[in-house]
């Protein structure tokens, strides 16, 4: 495993909140090369949960949009931005509590570009109740 080296470090105007190492409120993430793989390590705290002691998703999301990126950087000795991030999701199976969700991801004309699956432990009612759930409904629902 190498450590890849930061290729924006001293460029005006860097700040990326994820891998910025002078961004006060950054993430301050490196990279590191492993065979085809580019991967990062970070650590959160209480600030970036979605639910009670749970990692929110969207972070999650910006991590993995994150490793992308140095992905072009490294792989393909080039840069680029995101110019979309569509996640769709829908429920592939059920068995008992555990919950698969199936993911793609789209461009903006709709091609799926990547696909993915999530794995979901769920509550039973009284416990979701416990957490502060009571249902979710969507407009015009009675």
């Amino acid at each position: 495993m190498k450590k890849i080296i930061n290729p924006y470090l001293g460029k005006k105007g860097y700040h990326c909140f994820c891998c910025s190492p002078e961004n006060p409120i950054g993430l301050h993430l490196e990279f590191w090369e492993d065979g085809n793989d580019i991967l990062t390590q970070w650590h959160p705290n209480e600030n970036f949960q979605g639910w009670v002691n749970t990692l929110h998703g969207g972070v999650i999301g910006m991590l993995m949009d994150e490793v992308a990126g140095w992905g072009i950087n490294r792989k393909l000795q080039t840069t680029g931005v995101t110019t979309n991030l569509s996640v769709r999701g829908h429920i592939a199976s059920q068995k008992r509590n555990i919950v698969i969700i199936h993911l793609t991801l789209e461009n903006a004309k709709g091609e799926i570009c990547d696909e993915g699956e999530a794995t979901y432990f769920t509550f039973g009612p009284e416990k979701a109740r416990e957490m502060g759930f009571d249902g979710c409904k969507v407009e015009n629902e009675e």
